[in-house]
């Protein structure tokens, strides 16, 4: 494993590092189901319980998107900050429901 980054990129990795090694080890489709139940539960239930779920999922793919920026280019970056866009306009489009 690479030595963390200094500062706060550091500090995340190595606090990361844990809940990273334990998805690493589930099954492969357990990520995707979870982004995948919190998205439909966040779109599908009454707003003072969806608005939270989509938070929840925005903040799963902001911290991902983070540990991962560095490794990505061009329109992958741009798929990640659309995404998160995407995941706002979704809660904040709920909780204005």
């Amino acid at each position: 494993m690479p030595e963390p980054a200094p500062g706060l990129r550091g500090r995340v990795e190595r606090i990361s590092a844990p809940v990273l090694l334990w998805l690493s080890a589930r099954p492969k489709f357990v990520l995707p189901l979870v982004v995948g139940l919190l998205l439909v539960a966040g779109l599908a239930s009454p707003p003072a319980g969806g608005v939270p779920l989509l938070l929840l999922l925005t903040l799963l793919i902001g911290w991902l998107s983070y540990l991962a920026w560095p490794a990505l280019h061009g329109a992958q970056r741009l798929l990640r900050v659309a995404t998160l866009g995407l995941l706002l306009a979704a809660a904040a489009g709920r909780a204005s429901a």
